[in-house]
């Protein structure tokens, strides 16, 4: 009988050793990470969060047979420097954050990932210059507040590796990232379902990247980018379920008038706040009076140029033999007419320094041109 019953506890010791974590679960040492699949052999698919803190933490190939982790996978003030061990997750059923491993360097090891299913959060960590590892997500977010964010990774340079992103569920935020130069790598991304922001991004200079942008269904902010001059990617972006458009205090900016930001601003049902940009987009009003004269680069481009630009005195319009010159107009920011002329050479003298709109009509149509006058 004893006998019996000791086999019976030790069996059910075994067993115990065999499944996952009952509750959250902590690994805080790199003793801990290579002891997990050891005291957890058959564990695959954890129901609580996995937290991984410690920066004793060098490797996470203890973490082999991890499948999915139901209540967050964490890992946090590590000095591992990629994220192999996790190539059994495909689909997380959860969220993912990353945030303040300075030692990490890539996110190899999670190639194979298609789904977050929760936030995705990558931040503060200041080795990072891309996203390639993550090549297969295609998919992030359950329409929470959070969807990814990317904030304060101080070396990350663009978004590539995250080209097979498709949607976003929740909002998509890109802040305070000093040295993202671009957001290429989102080139496939068509859906925000919640709040898309840019914000204090110092070396941005356009949003080259997401021209593939169809719909977002909450707000639109651009915010403190020092050296953002051209928003002219969004062009695409539909903006009949934007409630709101915010775009202040990026002093580079001074052309606003895209398709998004006007139908917003033209929309009873879209508040729009726009303030404390360059000239040009330094005002609702200023960006109303631009979308009101329906700017257009049409294959003009190879064949009419307008110089010098900036320009002191004299403006010149020059056409090719395929073109026929009718007559320029020339307008103020708000949308005020300067001047009309037929003829190619105007004097512009007389104008203020700043920037104003050249409208040039031909036999086969007309082109705007933006100048500055000094």
């Amino acid at each position: 009988m004893k006998k019996g019953l000791l086999f019976f506890l030790l069996l059910v010791s075994l067993i115990g050793v065999g499944q996952c974590p009952t509750d959250d679960f902590y690994i805080t040492t790199q003793s801990e990470m290579d002891a997990f699949a050891l005291n957890y052999p058959n564990c695959t698919n954890l129901i609580y969060s996995l937290n991984i803190r410690g920066n004793d933490i060098v490797n996470l190939h203890g973490l082999s047979q991890i499948e999915d982790v139901g209540g967050g996978l964490i890992i946090d003030l590590t000095n591992i420097e990629n994220l192999q061990g996790l190539e059994n997750i495909q689909n997380l059923s959860s969220s993912l954050i990353i945030t303040s491993n300075y030692a990490l360097e890539s996110f190899e090891g999670l190639e194979n990932l298609e789904t977050i299913a929760g936030q995705f959060a990558v931040a503060f960590n200041s080795q990072i210059i891309d996203f390639t590892g993550f090549n297969s997500l295609n998919s992030v977010g359950n329409s929470s507040d959070w969807g990814m964010h990317v904030a304060s990774n101080n070396n990350l340079v663009s978004l590539v590796g995250l080209e097979n992103l498709t949607q976003i569920h929740g909002s998509f935020r890109i802040d305070w990232n000093d040295s993202l130069e671009s957001l290429n790598g989102l080139q496939n991304l068509d859906s925000v379902y919640g709040w898309m922001g840019i914000r204090d991004n110092d070396v941005l200079q356009t949003l080259e990247g997401i021209e593939s942008l169809t719909y977002c269904d909450e707000y639109l902010s651009i915010i403190e980018n020092e050296s953002l001059n051209s928003i002219s990617s969004l062009r695409n972006l539909d903006a009949s379920d934007i409630i709101g458009v915010i775009i202040e205090d990026n002093p580079s900016l001074s052309f606003c008038a895209v398709s998004p930001v006007c139908d917003a601003i033209f929309s009873p049902n879209t508040a729009v706040t726009i303030n404390n940009n360059l000239t040009g987009c330094n005002s609702e009003a200023e960006v109303e009076a631009q979308c009101q004269l329906t700017i257009t680069e049409t294959d003009f481009s190879e064949n009419l140029s307008v110089f010098p630009n900036p320009v002191i005195s004299v403006l010149n319009i020059e056409t090719s033999n395929i073109l026929s010159f009718k007559k320029a107009t020339i307008y103020s920011t708000l949308g005020k007419l300067i001047l009309e002329t037929s003829k190619k050479e105007i004097n512009l003298e007389t104008l203020s320094t700043g920037i104003y709109f050249v409208d040039v009509f031909t036999d086969k149509g007309s082109v705007i041109k933006k100048i500055v006058k000094e």
